[in-house]
C-alpha cells in the first residue's frame, strides 16, 4: 500500500473513532433546550416553556441552563420543577400506577380494534369467494335456468330485457330536453 493509502486509512480510523466517540456523548449533552421543549409551561396553558413567550418562561429556561451548568442531571432538574409546579410541567401522565391505564388503553383498543376489523373483512371475502365459486359453477353450465326462468349463455340478456332498457334510457333523454 502506498503512504498516502495508510494516511487515508489513519484519517478514516480516527474520524470513526472521533463519531463514536462523540455519538456516545450524545445523551450526556445539553439538555436545557430539550427540556425546555418537552415541558409544559405553567405560565401559558397548553404551551411548552419554549413557545411561551412570557417573561417568566424566559426566566425558567434560564434558571434550567443554570441548573445544567451547576451540573444537576436532566432527572434532577425535571424532580426540583415538579415539586414546584406539580406533575402538570411534564404534560404527560407518569407510566405508573392508575396512570399506566392512559398508556395501556390506547394500545389495547388499537390492538382489539385491528383484531376485529380483520376478522370481520376475513369473513366478507370468505362470503365474497364463495359467492364467485357459486357464479363459476353457474356459468359452467348454460341450460340452467336464470332468474326470467329461461335459460341464457353467460353474459347475456334476453330481447325483452334489452327493449326495457332501451325504453328506459329513451324516456331519460326525452325528460331531460
Amino acid at each position: 500500500m502506498t503512504r498516502s493509502g495508510s494516511k487515508a486509512r489513519s484519517f478514516g480510523v480516527l474520524v470513526g473513532a472521533l463519531a463514536l466517540l462523540l455519538g456516545g456523548c450524545a445523551d450526556e449533552g445539553p439538555y436545557s433546550q430539550d427540556l425546555a421543549s418537552e415541558l409544559m409551561s405553567p405560565f401559558c396553558p397548553g404551551r411548552t416553556v419554549a413557545s411561551c413567550p412570557s417573561p417568566q418562561a424566559a426566566e425558567l429556561i434560564q434558571w434550567i441552563q443554570v441548573q445544567e451548568a451547576a451540573g444537576a442531571s436532566k432527572e434532577e432538574v425535571v424532580d426540583m420543577l415538579i415539586e414546584r409546579f406539580g406533575e402538570e410541567i411534564q404534560g404527560a401522565p407518569p407510566a405508573e400506577g392508575i396512570t399506566l391505564w392512559a398508556y395501556v388503553f390506547p394500545v389495547a383498543g388499537f390492538l382489539g380494534g385491528g383484531g376485529l376489523v380483520a376478522i370481520v373483512l376475513r369473513r366478507i371475502v370468505g362470503r365474497r369467494d364463495d359467492a364467485q365459486d357459486d357464479a363459476q359453477e353457474d356459468d359452467e353450465d348454460p341450460s340452467a335456468p336464470s332468474l326470467s326462468g329461461t335459460p341464457q349463455a353467460p353474459g347475456t340478456r334476453d330481447a325483452a330485457e334489452e327493449d326495457e332498457l332501451a325504453r328506459l334510457v329513451d324516456e331519460e333523454l326525452s325528460n331531460r330536453r
